[in-house]
Formats: structure tokens, sequence, C-alpha cells
């Protein structure tokens, strides 16, 4: 395989063969002589010889005449081909969201990108499934206020990779039926009187669930009390713009929270807040990726023309496989796009925790159990098991109360204080940057990829779809243009496309060994840091291996008499074709050259429509873009303004005018017919 991938002697520093002078100086002095052992002759099966004219080298002849070594390509050519190519993709991959967790992260993240980008898919795409099912979850429960509670459920993801919905389905089904709790010392002086009232009655059977146009039961369901909406209707909603579509959602948004209790509109406006911090303390910039992706686009556009200009070089079009094989950072860095980072490593944590504290303090430790309590790694159990469960502790009574008539208005995005090391939570925060990289934060990592929101059968469907993402529209199109660029046949660049597909493999393949021994605690794999150290050591030497053969290629180490002379294939008699483009293979190749990476990259492009439409809304429950944040803000206003409710005198002079409307009128025309 090493003479293969570096033809002999390329561990000695040994560029001593120039192609073109080759070509200039010998071959183009001789004529075609089949009986020449120094050239070989190529014939059909009808024994004719298939390009009269033109000299072919034997494999010999090409090691005497022109070297036995390789032909560097020129500085220029080198500095282009970099430019051109190598660099819109960094620029690409630069564009990836990374978390804030320091450079040897980002660094961690790039080489597994190179090296494993088939795992690295797999675990963005179960982040987005994950994402959907927590919003369908909310959604089929009838919960009032979904997205921010599967904003916040999201987050729990990130921070460890916990399921947050049974805990919170315990909870609402253990609230609903029990008597609603007073805390004095917690309320402002404005609400006490509400929730005095309030007291003594019992949460209602349908606690925290949409009541206006539809009607939750028992099995989960639900059922519309509104009239069934015609095809025309649903035609006309389709034309609608975006504006009228975002006032009619308003409109129903209003018309939700009059039929909630006081008790129920404070407890998610708590909710809401959450889920607005946890939004504003997101990047979002999906605009830059596209222009990435833009730049990568033209760099490809770039090889076509270079190949166009300069034909006199047949192995030009090789750069055009390089770029096509490049192609495997687009669905990467666009869907990071989609999933985005948080902007502080410790902003969620403490979000999280301060929505828990906020509950408990103001209604109580069994509304507060909704959200349950993180897993975060704890100083000595992450050297031991790896992983603690945060003790509900309780609160101190004596402590700082904050009037939630303070909170009013649109909340203030706060970075999260210095912790006191009072509680174990403090700890906890100021533990998490140190192991947030392996716990959830790195989106492209995720030792297990199957839950109970995504069961095994659905994760091995996500493989499939990632492997066959990477393997048929980013290692194949390279394949083919190398393996039909004169001399046809699989020769050297064909076989290192091959070599790196096949650490690609071997990676996926790894996962699974290391993942097995993790579970089994086997080989010193129980920690999640270990795990974490020996994945990131195997992209270390995957990636320097594929960036080896990467260069290889740029700079002409390939460019030699055994990678050129089809003796690896052994298929046909080895022979170097140095003779430019004839117009009938010039035109052939375009036809090979244009079409496959086209399809290619608009193939990824398809897919990648195809997953944002799949997870529209709740692909983007954290990363939420200006029109969708704006409408946090709408939401928090409504629910801060309490709705009138209306005094008995207006309810019955509505009822009454509402009755004389309904009567039949009398009218007279002129023959005196009364209708």
């Amino acid at each position: 395989m090493a003479r293969a991938l570096l033809p002999r002697n390329a561990f000695i520093w040994n560029p001593n063969t120039n192609f073109s002078d080759c070509y200039h100086n010998y071959v183009s002095q001789i004529s075609q002589n089949c009986s020449d052992p120094n050239q070989v002759c190529m014939n059909d099966t009808y024994g004719e010889i298939t390009h009269p004219g033109l000299v072919f080298l034997s494999y010999g002849a090409c090691l005497r005449e022109c070297g036995d070594g390789y032909g560097l390509w020129e500085v220029k050519d080198i500095l282009l081909r970099i430019s051109l190519w190598v660099v819109p993709a960094i620029v690409l991959v630069a564009h990836y969201h990374f978390p804030p967790l320091g450079a040897w992260n980002t660094i961690s993240v790039v080489v597994h990108i190179l090296a494993d980008p088939i795992d690295t898919l797999w675990c963005l795409l179960t982040r987005i499934t994950v994402r959907r099912h927590l919003l369908q979850k909310a959604q089929n429960s009838q919960l009032l206020s979904a997205g921010a509670i599967a904003t916040v459920w999201a987050a729990y993801d990130e921070l460890g990779f916990q399921d947050p919905t049974p805990d919170f389905q315990i909870g609402l089904d253990k609230l609903r039926g029990l008597q609603i709790p007073i805390k004095k010392a917690s309320i402002s002086t404005n609400e006490q009187r509400e929730v005095e009232i309030a007291h003594g009655q019992r949460y209602p059977e349908n606690f925290l669930a949409l009541r206006e146009g539809r009607l939750p039961d028992r099995s989960g369901t639900s059922k519309s009390l509104e009239a069934p909406i015609s095809i025309s209707e649903k035609i006309g909603k389709f034309f609608l713009s975006d504006e009228v579509k975002r006032t009619r959602r308003l409109e129903r948004w209003k018309r939700a929270i009059k039929h909630l209790t006081d008790y129920e509109r404070m407890i998610l406006y708590r909710i809401e807040v959450a889920a607005q911090r946890l939004v504003f303390n997101r990047d979002e910039s999906l605009l830059t990726t596209w222009i990435s992706i833009v730049g990568l686009l033209s760099a490809l556009m770039g090889a076509f023309v270079r190949t166009w200009t300069e034909r006199l070089n047949n192995q030009t079009a090789h750069t055009i496989a390089t770029v096509t094989l490049l192609l495997v950072v687009v669905p990467i860095v666009k869907l990071s796009g989609n999933i985005g980072s948080f902007t502080s490593s410790t902003a969620a944590v403490d979000i999280v925790q301060r929505l828990r504290k906020d509950l408990d303090r103001d209604f109580g430790s069994d509304v507060a159990a909704l959200f349950p309590p993180l897993i975060i790694p704890s100083e000595d159990e992450a050297q031991q098991k790896g992983y603690l469960v945060i003790p509900d502790e309780e609160q101190n009574p004596e402590g700082e109360r904050i009037p939630l008539a303070d909170l009013a208005g649109p909340p203030l995005i706060d970075e999260p204080s210095a912790p006191s090391l009072t509680t174990v939570e403090d700890k906890q925060l100021l533990l998490w940057p140190t192991v947030a990289a392996y716990s959830g934060m790195n989106s492209s990592y995720r030792p297990f990829k199957t839950s109970p929101l995504v069961p095994f059968r659905l994760s091995i469907t996500l493989l499939a779809v990632s492997a066959t993402w990477i393997l048929a529209f980013c290692y194949a199109p390279a394949l083919v243009i190398s393996f039909l660029t004169p001399l046809k046949g699989f020769a050297c660049r064909s076989l290192a496309w091959t070599v790196i597909a096949t650490c690609w493999v071997v990676s996926v393949i790894l996962d699974f060994l290391f993942i097995y021994l993790h579970k089994r605690q086997r080989l010193g794999l129980s920690r999640p840091r270990v795990l974490w150290g020996i994945i990131y050591m195997r992209d270390t030497v995957l990636a320097l291996f594929i960036a080896v053969i990467v260069t290889a290629q740029q700079l002409g180490i390939y460019n030699s008499c055994y990678c050129r002379s089809g003796e690896l294939s052994r298929v046909f008699p080895s022979y170097v074709n140095l003779n430019p483009f004839t117009q009938e293979q010039f035109i052939e190749g375009w036809t090979m050259w244009v079409p496959t990476p086209g399809a290619a990259f608009l193939l990824s492009m398809v897919g990648i429509v195809c997953i944002e439409r799949r997870f529209s809304d709740s692909g983007k429950l954290l990363s939420r873009n200006k029109v969708a944040r704006e409408k946090m803000l709408l939401h928090l206003r409504m629910l801060e303004t309490k709705p009138a409710r209306g005094t008995k005198e207006d309810k019955e002079r509505k009822r009454q005018r509402q009755v004389e409307e309904s009567r039949p009128t009398r009218s007279s025309d002129s023959d005196g017919v009364v209708t």
C-alpha cells in the first residue's frame, strides 16, 4: 500500500522527473513504432491500433527517459491549487459552529470532521432528531408554550444528553388534582391577593394544556372544537403572506392565554423567560454559512476553468476530484449552523438552574419538579463513575427573594455570575466547562446514538443516511473522475481516495468497538473522559494520515511514472501517456467532469433542503432567527399583561346583544310579503 500511495523512492527527496520536458525532448521527437520495446501499442478486439499516431511509453522507458522519481508541480501551480481548492474548504470548516470551549476543543472538532465525517454527520442528525421528538412530545401533550418547553428540554440534551420528558410528564400528572400551595414570602404584594384567592383550590385537570380550539383527551391526542377547514381555505392559507400568518398566530395565542388561570400564566411566564434567555445566548449566523458554501462551489467552478485553460496537462482533472472529495464538509457545516452553539459555556447551565430555583421559590417544589436536576459530572464522581445526579437541595428561606413584578417586561440576557461555591449546583457550574466537551456541548460528538427518543432502528437508519451521504456524494464522484482520467484505471489517486473512504468506515467501526468496551468497562474506557481522549487520539492520527495523502496529491508526488503507467491496476500492459488531450478525449472528459461533481453537489443540497423541511421548527428550537425571537418577546408581553376578564354587567350586556342579533327581522316589500 505504501508503494501505491507513494511511489518508489518517495520517502527520499527525489523530484527528478519533469514530464513536460520529457514529452518535448523525447516523445515528440519519435514516431509510433509498435516494434520498439520502449513503446506500447494498444489494440482493440479486432487487432487494430486504438490510438494511431500516439506514442505510449513503456513503464521501463519512462523510468529511463523521464526519471525514476516524481515531478513536483511548479511553485506557482502549487500556490494556485492551495488558494483555489484548499483555502475555500478551510474557510467553510471555519464557519462550523464551535462551542466556546477553547482552542483545543476547536482542534478536536476539526480533526473529528476530517477523520470521521460519517460519525460527525450521524451525531448532528441524531441531535436534530432528538429535538424533533421533544417538540412533538410537547405539541402532542397539547401544552401551551410547547415551543418554549421544548426549547428548555433541548438545552438538557446539550447538558449531559439528558431526556427530561419523563420527569416533566410525571410531575405534570402529579400536579393535576393537587391542592395549590401558597408561599407568601416569595410573592410580591401586588399578587398576594390573587394567590390567596387561588389557595385552597386545586390544579385543573388540563393544567398547562391548550384550551382554545382544541380539547386534549386521556390518550394524549386532541379533538378539534372548531369546524373542519375546507380545501379552498387550505389553499388560501398557502398564499397568505408571512405577516398575515404571524398576525393570526398571535391572535390565536391571545385567545388561548385568556383561558389560563393566573397561576398557570405566571408559571408559563417563567418558562418563557428561561427559553428566551437560552435563545438569546445562542449563536445564529446562517447567512455566513451559506456564503462559505457558495465559496466552495466557486472553487469547484475554478477547477473547471483551470482544466479548460490548461488542457495541455492531462492530469489537471484530478484537482476536480480533490475538490469533490472536500464536499464532505458541506452538510456538516450547514447542519451545525441549524443547530448552533451557546455563546458561553456556562450560560445554559445557569439558566436551567435558575429556572428550577425560581419555580421552587414562587410555586413550590412540586412545580419545580417539572424540570429535573441536571446530570452533570462532579469532581469526585467524574474520576470514579463519570456522572452524578445533582441533589435537589432546599433553598435558604432567608435568602434574597426577587418579586415577580420586578421581572416584568423583556428579560435581560444576564451573564452568569461567579459562583460562590456554597452549594453543589455552584460547584457543578464551575466544573462544567472542564467536562462539557464530552458531555453534550459538542454536537459532533455523541458516544451513544440511541436513547428513548432515538431507538436503535432509527439510529441505524440515521447511520445509513450519513454513510450514504458521505460515500455516495463525496467519495464516489472523486473516484469516478480519477478512474476515468487518462490513464484510465485504478491508479494512485483512485487508491488514495479509496484509502480515505476506508479510514472513514473504519472510524465508525472503531466507534462501535469503543462504545462496547465503554459499556463493558474494559481497557479503562469506563469513564467518559477516557473514551473522549481515545477517540481524539484516533482522530488525530487518521486526520494527519488523510492530510498527508491530500497534500501529496497537491504537491505532485503522485506525478510519477508508477502512478501514470497503470502499473497498479495490472489489467492491461503498463504504459505512460504523456501526450496532450486530443479533441475527442477533451470533449469526452468534459461530459464526465462537469455532471459528476455537479450532480453530487446538487444531491447534497437536496438532502440539506429535505432535512430542513422535515425538521424546520424542531431543528431551530434554540437557534432561532430574528422573526422567531421577536415572536418570543410578544409572547412574554402577552403573558405579562393580565387579560381583561370583564364585569358581570359587561357579560350580561354582551349576552343580550347576541340574543337580539340572533332574532329574525321583519321587512315588507311592495307586495306586502313579510320576510
